[in-house]
């Protein structure tokens, strides 16, 4: 790891005081300054799509500077990206740490630039024909994924996770009736269907699949951020995809499934639908929010008709 020579960083011990100086340009001067003097990069750093962390483009490098606060970010985007081959990821290029004395350092990537505009950018304005099209490359795009070897440095665990997230439920959809008793209902005894462990980008939203337009044809032309990446089963890494590219056009859904390589049975629609109630960054509040949803049962037909 090149260079951990102390230098002056914004203190921040509480996401309140990290949030309050993110979009401050100059809290992250010194720090960028810094970096692009250890790497020789003289370009004038441009901000990139806004995330956890902090992201910049310098001569057509990438900076990623992670706040220490989540340091198992940095070390899963670090290990999927050396375990992924033949993807359109970040490549690493350097990696490396701003020190503070007493504190404790900002890890950063250097990366390749992956080309594309993210989907969320977009995807409203697309037609149903070209969104059919794009969900196809992106079930074939999750399949690769998945067929990749392992990163045997990410969190394995995934019983143990799943258990916690089975625990919550309750307290993180802080549902009201009949909701409430139609999710605990869902989970009870909840049981995974077989499967061979895979590599989870485990938060495939609108931000992290890049679509790029070439003579009037749009196509899947990148994926990043892998900071919240794990080992784990596949079924997860559908539940942000059904829910921010498919909701409530049904054959989207089935156009994923099919592309990835997944027959549309009961069993598997019925199983997808109880993952959306277990994944971290997914309340009920944020699915009701998106689509009306009168009663529990909306729930599955909004996802698959």
């Amino acid at each position: 790891m090149l260079g951990t020579e102390a230098m002056q960083l914004p203190v921040v011990r509480t996401k309140d005081e990290y949030r309050a100086r993110f979009a401050h340009e100059h809290s992250w001067r010194p720090a960028l300054e810094a970096i692009t003097s250890r790497h020789g990069l003289t370009g004038v750093p441009r901000r990139l799509t806004l995330g956890t962390h902090l992201v910049y483009d310098v001569d057509g490098v990438v900076i990623k500077l992670f706040c220490p606060m989540w340091p198992e970010d940095f070390q899963a985007e670090r290990a999927a990206l050396l375990s992924i081959r033949d993807l359109p990821t970040p490549q690493i290029l350097e990696q490396g740490e701003l020190a503070q004395d007493g504190l404790p350092g900002w890890p950063y990537l250097l990366l390749t630039p992956v080309a594309g505009t993210p989907a969320a950018a977009v995807w409203p304005d697309l037609t149903l024909d070209v969104r059919r099209g794009l969900m196809q490359q992106i079930g074939a795009l999750l399949r690769r994924l998945h067929d990749q070897d392992l990163a045997t440095a990410l969190d394995q665990n995934w019983p143990g996770f799943l258990a916690q997230r089975l625990h919550n439920a309750d307290n993180h959809h802080s549902a009201e009736e009949p909701w409430r008793s139609w999710i605990q209902a869902q989970l009870a005894g909840f049981a995974e269907p077989p499967y061979e462990p895979v590599l989870l980008h485990a938060d495939l939203t609108l931000d992290h699949f890049l679509l790029r337009q070439h003579h009037g044809t749009w196509s899947v032309s990148g994926l990043i951020d892998f900071g919240d990446a794990r080992i784990g089963h596949p079924f997860y890494d559908f539940v942000a995809i059904l829910v921010d590219y498919t909701l409530g056009v049904p054959e989207l859904s089935q156009a994923l499934l099919a592309s990835y390589g997944l027959p549309a049975t009961a069993a598997v629609t019925d199983s997808l639908t109880r993952y959306c109630l277990v994944h971290e960054f997914l309340t009920l509040k944020d699915l009701r929010n998106t689509i009306p949803m009168a009663t529990p049962e909306d729930l599955h037909r909004v996802l698959w008709g």
